[in-house]
């Protein structure tokens, strides 16, 4: 059975980041197989992310795809009163079916939504039947958390209204005419949350935030029209908490509160809720990066002739780069990817493509739109790196940094070896901290000897980074100057990526940098979910959201993007100690 959650906010709460980073945060801290329903659809769990913004290996049902399409109508009519309701209301109504649709296909135990139809519709009404900032209509009365109780009562469960309006009356009869209808067309519309969360902020911070976006403010954004949605919106949680109960209506003010601080405060108001399903461990007798699905031979081609990985993927995807897959069964590159993975001598290749000269075949499996965004990153590193090592190396004392996973650390040699051209006594103020698990026993001798020939003392430590005992020994050299977690975004579970983000805080100086990196779903994801590969993936917000949530200052990250928008590097400073 899946637990439905509902948040609700006037613009500028900071709702549509909750209900998007959300599920990340249930998956890694509850355990639990967790999506969400709004801007994009989404469906985690701890190893894995199973749906995400164009990333659909199981397809998205059709109500999503009309919902995110009535969304963009809406945003075009948003400043027409007589349309937009419409458009909006249609929205919610696509929405709210395509997340039970999705909680049923994937037997999600949480749900998040961006809203709802019913309490929605409540809270924004007004704005378009008599907007507060429309000076006529001061005369109008708004109801009261009772009345409106009556209406969920009549609109779900059929019982009389009591004395009402004729005009009330009217439009409360065509919207159950409407929900019928939906509901007995397959819509699954017109229902309430098990949990509503409502973001409270005061009308002038959310304008404050809204107008630092720096984009168009629509017309229903201002001080006295969200006062009004803000007033009727609390009236709207008394409401649901009479219908249900006044334990799952949750109010948290939000003006003070960072996105991270915001998802703290709502995981502990959900937690009482949540029935906490355990699930198995990632096998760590498989490297990450890598899958237990035979890769050669008649299991190959039974994966490639699979109509999935055909028609939904290859065919869909050909002119985006797609088609470079199919050259991979004849390079010397693609062999070894489906032999080892993408391990660090796979990324060696890619790093180090442009100091030889490759084959037609080789030369394609280098410039196939992941792997291209590989070499991209390791450019964004570097450029953002090296100012910060200079920085700190001319503040004077010593700089101690920690990389793990390590692979080859081409993205701290090459700026320290431009470093050490100019002014080769700094080296003598680096101190690396290097670990990686090494399942090809290719790392220790290598990075040995490239920190001895620019003179940096190195200490290689090989194991576990998320073990407990392996912990204890990075921290002999803590607090760090500077900490890289470069490239293991998208492979740990997220349990152990909250984990090792809140032990990165606990070990990094307050004015130490933390450098790290995640990729965006995009169609090369189908592939990887195809040929059983276990990913995660995360836009640039979602994930500067989960680093605040772990002690990061999400707020003023700063994100540098490849070519192709797939990886996003980011620079994140701790927050301030209370």
């Amino acid at each position: 059975m899946t637990l439905h959650v509902c948040v609700l906010g006037i613009d500028g709460s900071g709702k549509s980041t909750v209900t998007t980073a959300l599920p990340y945060i249930l998956a890694a801290e509850m355990k639990v197989r967790a999506g969400s329903a709004g801007d994009v659809f989404q469906m985690v769990e701890p190893d894995e992310d199973l749906l995400a913004s164009n990333f659909h290996p199981n397809g998205l049902p059709i109500t999503g795809h009309l919902s995110g399409w009535f969304k963009r109508l809406a945003k075009i009519f948003v400043d027409n009163r007589h349309l937009y309701p419409f458009f909006k209301l249609s929205q919610m109504v696509f929405q709210d079916s395509a997340a039970i649709k999705l909680s049923r296909r994937y037997r999600a135990d949480v749900v998040v939504s961006d809203g709802n139809v019913l309490l929605s519709a409540m809270g924004r009404a007004a704005n378009y039947t008599s907007p507060a900032s429309d000076r006529s209509n001061t005369t109008v009365k708004a109801p009261d958390a009772n009345e409106i109780k009556t209406v969920f009562d009549y609109l779900l469960n059929g019982k009389p209204l009591a004395e009402a309006r004729q005009a009330t009356l009217s439009r409360l009869r065509k919207a159950k005419r409407a929900l019928w209808l939906t509901q007995h067309t397959g819509l699954h519309a017109g229902w309430l949350p098990d949990i509503a969360v409502f973001l409270d902020i005061a009308p002038e911070v959310a304008m404050a935030r809204i107008a630092a976006r720096g984009r168009k403010v629509d017309r229903h954004e201002n001080v006295d029209d969200l006062a009004q949605a803000r007033n009727m919106y609390l009236k709207t949680v008394d409401a649901f908490s009479q219908y249900r109960s006044p334990s799952v209506a949750h109010r948290i003010e939000t003006a003070n509160l960072t996105p991270g601080e915001t998802l703290q405060v709502v995981l502990d108001a959900l937690k009482p809720h949540i029935l906490a399903y355990k699930v198995e461990g990632t096998n760590r007798n498989i490297p990450l990066g890598t899958t237990t699905v035979k890769l050669t031979g008649g299991a190959l081609w039974t994966k490639l002739l699979d109509r999935r990985y055909l028609l939904r993927y290859l065919l869909a995807n050909w002119f985006r780069g797609a088609w470079r897959e199919v050259t991979f069964l004849f390079s010397k590159l693609g062999h070894l990817l489906r032999t080892e993975g993408y391990s660090a001598g796979v990324m060696r290749v890619i790093y180090d493509q442009d100091d030889k000269r490759y084959g037609l075949f080789d030369r394609i499996f280098l410039e196939y739109p992941l792997h291209r965004a590989v070499y991209d990153r390791l450019h964004n590193l570097t450029s953002a790196i090296k100012p910060e090592l200079e920085k700190r190396l001319a503040a004077g004392g010593d700089v101690t940094i920690f990389t793990a996973p390590s692979g080859f650390s081409y993205d701290l040699f090459r700026p320290l070896e431009a470093i050490r051209a100019k002014a080769p006594e700094a080296m003598e103020h680096i101190r690396l901290v290097a670990a990686d698990l090494d399942p090809h026993g290719l790392l220790a001798e290598e990075l040995t000897k490239r920190a001895k020939n620019i003179g940096i003392h190195l200490d290689f430590l090989m194991g576990d980074i998320t073990d407990t005992q392996m912990r204890a020994r990075f921290s002999q050299a803590a607090p760090y100057d500077m900490v890289l977690f470069i490239g293991l975004s998208g492979w740990l579970p997220k349990p152990e990526i909250v984990h090792h983000l809140k032990w990165i805080r606990q070990n990094i100086r307050e004015d130490g940098v933390l450098v790290s990196d995640c990729f965006t779903p995009s169609f090369y994801a189908l592939p990887g979910s195809y040929f059983g590969y276990k990913a995660n993936y995360y836009t640039p917000d979602v994930y500067r959201s989960l680093m605040d949530y772990c002690g990061f200052d999400g707020a003023s990250a700063r994100v540098e993007s490849g070519r192709d928008e797939i990886n996003h590097v980011i620079l994140l400073s701790p927050k301030a100690s209370a």
